[in-house]
């Protein structure tokens, strides 16, 4: 089972950017090889989740690089900080799951870098545009999982 963790704020503009891209990914997956989880952050009970899946694709805005510029990066677990705060990073998430439940699966971090975070319920242009890269990013990544 693929976990997509679709992150951010539909409300802040490019905020939302992970929610759509969640979106958009899972019309390209196989029905029933997926979960989708959306939040405004990563809190410790996705570490849980994160330990049932076979691979676990986090989806963000980034507020840094130029408007629209596309990341995909491997997601390595790391201890989580030694205080628990609301808010995890995608490394401690998949740590959380290791040390609590014993195993941790693959990870992959997308960002769309935002240009507007501001109290409105849409995407600039310049994330809009990122959408269909993120998206293939992502599926690109997670076809070795999607044969099985």
């Amino acid at each position: 089972m693929i976990l997509l963790l679709s992150l951010g704020n539909g409300s802040r503009g490019d905020d939302g950017v992970g929610l759509a891209i969640g979106r958009a990914l899972v019309s390209r997956l196989p029905p029933g090889s997926h979960q989708v989880v959306e939040a405004v952050q990563l809190v410790p009970e996705h570490a849980e989740q994160a330990a049932r899946a076979d691979a676990v694709v986090f989806l963000d805005a980034a507020v840094s690089g130029p408007p629209g510029e596309v990341h995909a990066n491997q997601v390595t677990s790391r201890a989580p900080r030694a205080a628990l705060l609301h808010a995890l990073t995608p490394e401690e998430i998949l740590g959380l799951a290791r040390t609590s439940y014993g195993q941790a699966p693959q990870g992959l971090l997308v960002t769309v870098a935002g240009k507007d975070f501001s109290f409105v319920e849409r995407l600039s242009p310049e994330a809009e545009a990122a959408l269909p890269e993120a998206v293939e990013k992502a599926h690109s990544w997670l076809a070795p999982y999607l044969v099985r």
